[in-house]
């Protein structure tokens, strides 16, 4: 059964940021890594880096998907062209309902490196886009698909100012493009007729070419004693952005959003997990009706497996985005003290919301309806995430997992990963 369980984690991602370049994508990336320093608080510092290395990057996950289908996922990472320290990866997945291409670099290593800079490039095409509405009731019968291509650009530069984790700061600015070309009846689904009005003007305002940009500010605080596997500390990150279009619309968009992951150590490799995000955004008003603009849906947070690891993909989207986890990770068992199981044991509750402030309320719904009551206010979603880690016990680092998340919706797959590290490759939110 062990062994079962091991291979259904193996197209999913690690658990925690791994020796950098880290991934945020929702696709596993495996290749070889250079082994972290041993266990110890970094104290950041520029070094010197060795020869150029060449790695493969494959995603299993690629392979097949309930919602993608059929495909491929692979691509390569060097290191150190052109000079030390850089790292530049391409990667390249073809499906048969998703096709994307992405290309980074990193001027230097973000977990040690005193500065650094990253620039990336990224298309993706997909004729099923899942999309249920927007706000906390939306319901799971009323999926439709949407067609919808993409790219973006993006340049950060990354500093830690006092010369520890202690302060993390990367202001960015990325560029974005979007065509969405409506809902793709052939794939069957839902209509528009299934949707609440709110939710078919998100998909109004978003038909056809939109062009903007996103200016960002984010600051961390990173105090994990060991970012790859941690057994102790905290990883808190603020975030705020401002995005202007520039097509005709004139929309403008602002976005702030705060993270926290805790780790509290119980003995050994057991710790306790706590875990929490909010999300909020907010449109001008271009046409002075005195009412904020619709949003296009993809400018949209959204509630799924990459934010809180149980909730189905593409799951819950709205202007506002809350949620909280706690749990509990515990070696299983040790393969003669080289590599170990892990277990890992999540529970959360959130949802996403038209406006946090006027909706939210304690209550819990473990129906997939009836999650708005009479009073406008909307109950948290449950779900609950289990899964299993192989942990490389030499490096302390998980090199295979994933987990089944469990909830009113149903069943998702999803990865170990907890923690959403600023320094990624990808953003987590456009």
């Amino acid at each position: 059964m062990l062994a079962l369980l091991l291979l259904l984690a193996a197209p999913f991602q690690t658990a925690g940021p791994l020796p950098p370049p880290a991934d945020s994508t929702d696709v596993a990336v495996v290749e070889a890594v250079v082994p972290p320093a041993p266990r110890a608080r970094v104290e950041y510092e520029d070094e010197p880096e060795g020869g150029i290395e060449v790695r493969p990057r494959v995603a299993p996950s690629a392979l097949y998907s309930p919602n993608r289908g059929l495909g491929i996922g692979a691509g390569v990472g060097v290191r150190n062209v052109g000079w030390p320290g850089s790292d530049v990866t391409a990667d390249v997945r073809l499906q048969q309902h998703f096709q994307s291409a992405d290309v980074s670099v990193f001027t230097a290593d973000p977990l040690r490196a005193t500065t650094h800079g990253l620039l990336t490039v990224g298309a993706s095409t997909t004729d099923r886009r899942r999309y249920y509405g927007l706000g906390p009731g939306t319901l799971r019968d009323s999926e439709i698909f949407l067609d919808h291509d993409a790219a973006e650009a993006e340049a950060r530069f990354g500093a830690y100012p006092l010369g520890t984790t202690a302060l993390y700061v990367q202001p960015s600015v990325r560029l974005l493009y979007d065509r969405s070309n409506g809902i793709n009846d052939a794939l069957g689904g839902g209509t528009l007729a299934d949707l609440d009005e709110a939710s078919r003007e998100a998909l109004t305002v978003a038909d056809g070419t939109r062009t903007g940009a996103s200016f960002g500010l984010e600051l961390a605080t990173d105090r994990r004693d060991w970012a790859p596997y941690p057994r102790s500390g905290m990883l808190a990150t603020v975030e705020h952005r401002r995005f202007v279009a520039f097509d005709d619309s004139d929309l403008t968009l602002a976005r702030y959003g705060a993270s926290v992951v805790g780790y509290v150590p119980i003995r050994g490799r057991t710790v306790i997990v706590l875990r929490g995000l909010g999300v909020l955004t907010r449109s001008g008003d271009a046409d002075g009706d005195g009412q904020d603009d619709p949003i296009p849906y993809y400018y949209l947070p959204t509630l799924d497996a990459r934010v809180a690891t149980a909730y189905r993909p593409d799951r819950l989207t709205g202007r506002d985005v809350l949620a909280a986890g706690a749990g509990i990770r515990a070696p299983v068992f040790d393969f003669l003290g080289v590599y170990g199981i892990d277990v890992l044991a999540m529970g959360y509750l959130g949802n996403a919301y038209d406006n946090v402030f006027e909706q939210f309320t304690p209550r819990v719904s473990f129906e997939n309806d009836g999650v708005v009551g009479d009073d406008g206010s909307a109950a948290l979603r449950p779900s609950l995430a289990l899964g299993l880690g192989l942990v490389n016990l030499d490096k302390e680092t998980v090199v295979l997992g994933g987990l089944l998340g469990v909830g009113p919706d149903g069943v998702a797959l999803a990865s170990l990963r907890i923690a959403y590290d600023l320094r990624d490759a990808r953003a987590l939110f456009r």
